[in-house]
C-alpha cells in the first residue's frame, strides 16, 4: 500500500513543489512506498512531468499528475469573490480550490496527506500517515490546531460566533490527513453551504479564504501533533520570531500567513533550512517563483 501524498498547484511556484519532494524523499526510510499524487493546470501537465523526470531521474517513488478544471459552483464563486485577480494569481485559486476534489480527480485514493508546497518535511512522513489508525464516518479528518481563535476566521464576528459555535480549536489547512472513501454527498454539501455563506455578505465574510471553508466544513477535525505544522513562518520578521520553534523537534516547518517566502525573502526564518532542500540552490541563474499564501 501506498503512503498517499497530494499536492495541488500551478507552474509559477514549481521549484517550490521539487524542494517539498524533495525534503520528504531525504528523510523517508522507504521512499518506494511514496505516491504523489499532483494535481495541475490541464496546459502544464507536460511542464510538471518533465520537471519530475528532469531533477529525481532515478526515483524510486511513484508520481501521478492529473489536471483539475473547478466545478462550475466553484468557478462562480472564485470569479465573484476575487475579480480583480491576475490570471496568475487566478490559476492559484483554482488549484488551492483542487483539494477538495482530490477523490474525483485520481478516483482511487482513500486516506491521503494534503500539503502546500511552502513548507519542508524534517522527519519520515510515513508517521503521518500512520498519525491516526482509523476514521470514521463522523470523523475523518485531522490537522494540527493553531493558535488562530475560530472567529478570527470571519471579518464579521457576528456571524463568526454563530457559525464556530461549539467549536473549540481552528487548523491551518496547508498540511492535513483525510480519507476520501469517507467524504459523501453531505460534505460536499457542507461546501456549497460555506460558498453560499460568502456570497451572502458580497464575498467579504472569511479572513483566510479556502481555510475558513475547510475549518466550517470539518468542525469536528482529529488533533495532530503541533510538530507537524510548525507553521507562521511567511509573516513578518517579528511575528515569524515569535512563532520560531526548536527545529531539532519540528516535523514540517511551514512558511504560512504571509508573503515571505524563502525563495523571495533570502533573510527569512529557516531559509537554511529551506535551502538545503532546494534542489537546484547551486544554479548560477535563481529561478523567481510567484509568492503564495
Amino acid at each position: 500500500m501506498y503512503i498517499n501524498i497530494a499536492f495541488a498547484l500551478n507552474q509559477t511556484i514549481y521549484l517550490s513543489l521539487l524542494t517539498t519532494i524533495n525534503s520528504i524523499i531525504k528523510n523517508t526510510r522507504y521512499p518506494e512506498k511514496i505516491q504523489f499524487n499532483i494535481v495541475v493546470p490541464s496546459q502544464e501537465i507536460v511542464f510538471f512531468t518533465n520537471q519530475i523526470n528532469q531533477t529525481f531521474p532515478d526515483r524510486l517513488f511513484s508520481v501521478r499528475i492529473q489536471d483539475y478544471t473547478p466545478p462550475e459552483v466553484v468557478k462562480q464563486y472564485l470569479d465573484s469573490k476575487y475579480k480583480e485577480q491576475s490570471a496568475d494569481r487566478r490559476m492559484s485559486r483554482n488549484m488551492q480550490f483542487a483539494r477538495f476534489f482530490l477523490r474525483d480527480i485520481f478516483g482511487d485514493l482513500s486516506k491521503v496527506i494534503y500539503l502546500d508546497t511552502d513548507l519542508i518535511v524534517l522527519r519520515d512522513i510515513t508517521e503521518l500517515f500512520n498519525a491516526v489508525e482509523s476514521f470514521s464516518a463522523s470523523q475523518y479528518f485531522a490537522a494540527v490546531p493553531q493558535r488562530l481563535p475560530p472567529v478570527a476566521h470571519f471579518n464579521y464576528p457576528i456571524r463568526g460566533f454563530k457559525e464556530t459555535r461549539g467549536m473549540k480549536q481552528s487548523f491551518n489547512s496547508g498540511v492535513f490527513l483525510t480519507d476520501f472513501s469517507y467524504w459523501t454527498e453531505g460534505t460536499y454539501a457542507r461546501l456549497k453551504y460555506c460558498l453560499d455563506l460568502d456570497s451572502q455578505y458580497n464575498y467579504h465574510l472569511y479572513r483566510v479564504g479556502d481555510e475558513t471553508i475547510l475549518n466550517l466544513m470539518f468542525k469536528d477535525f482529529i488533533p495532530l501533533n503541533k510538530n507537524w505544522n510548525r507553521c507562521g513562518y511567511g509573516n513578518s520578521k517579528l511575528v515569524a520570531f515569535l512563532f520560531q520553534c526548536d527545529v531539532k523537534t519540528a516535523n514540517v516547518i511551514h512558511w504560512s500567513g504571509g508573503y515571505h517566502k524563502p525563495w523571495k525573502t533570502p533573510d527569512i526564518i529557516y531559509a537554511e533550512l529551506w535551502n538545503r532542500y532546494n534542489p537546484y540552490q547551486k544554479a548560477s541563474n535563481p529561478i523567481v517563483l510567484e509568492t503564495m499564501t
